[in-house]
């Protein structure tokens, strides 16, 4: 029965990705999502909800200093977009990097690198994501990030050096086998945490399904790293 239960977690995440393509119009959420209390985290429209911040060391539990995971560090390379609009050339907190919407699509520009992070701090939840890259992209989606450092990053990268690529969770756990996003094509993240279990479905596969305790709550943060990138449809669903 135990191992019936695990392979459900695993599966329903590839049929609610496959249900909710069906007819999905941008950055709102259909009836089927509305009925089962996804909330919408980017309206297409403004960064309401989100702020740039910058990169920081990473933090432990209740926030303390933490060497940084591999890769977490900005990279040299990074071929940024120019800023075009007032909000992506608007002031920002020392170190933090820049963002805006472009035609309904949630992008970082100029420089310097950074993260934008969810305003709100959340614990259990299923969170769905686009993104849309080249093939040498570095970037990931954090999730659990308490105090706006650590958490757990969620790999958008096909090399890592450490081995954290594309689908693994940095400085957490790697994927049995290589998992790569599709580049220049819409790519979708399910990432699911309730409790200690926590799993990955990257366009339909599973690359991750752990169990790890280390970051229980904190604010969800999107890593502009390297080269270009934008993310689109971005919703949650809280796990009571």
């Amino acid at each position: 029965m135990a191992r019936q239960l695990k392979t459900a977690f695993v599966v329903f995440p590839f049929l609610l990705w496959s249900a909710t393509l069906v007819g999905q119009t941008t950055n709102e959420l259909t009836a089927r999502e509305r009925a089962q209390e996804w909330q919408l985290l980017f309206d297409g429209k403004t960064l309401k909800g989100w702020h740039p911040s910058p990169v920081v060391q990473g933090g432990g539990r209740g926030g303390a200093p933490q060497p940084s995971p591999p890769g977490a560090l900005a990279q040299v390379g990074s071929t940024p977009k120019p800023c075009v609009t007032a909000s992506g050339r608007s002031t920002v907190a020392a170190g933090g990097s820049h963002w805006e919407v472009v035609d309904g699509l949630l992008m970082p520009c100029g420089e310097p690198t950074g993260y934008l992070t969810s305003d709100r701090s959340y614990k259990d939840f299923i969170l769905s994501i686009e993104f849309k890259c080249g093939e040498e992209a570095n970037s990931g989606v954090f999730i659990r990030s308490p105090q706006e450092t650590g958490g757990y990053e969620v790999q958008i990268w096909k090399q890592q050096p450490a081995g954290y690529n594309t689908g693994a969770i940095v400085g957490t756990a790697k994927t049995v086998r290589d998992f790569r996003f599709n580049p220049d094509q819409w790519n979708h993240y399910q990432i699911t945490a309730d409790g200690d279990h926590i799993a990955i479905v990257l366009n339909g596969e599973t690359t991750l399904d752990i169990h790890d305790a280390k970051f229980s709550e904190g604010n969800i943060r999107l890593q502009y790293q390297q080269f270009p990138i934008v993310f689109r449809n971005i919703k949650i669903r809280a796990l009571r």
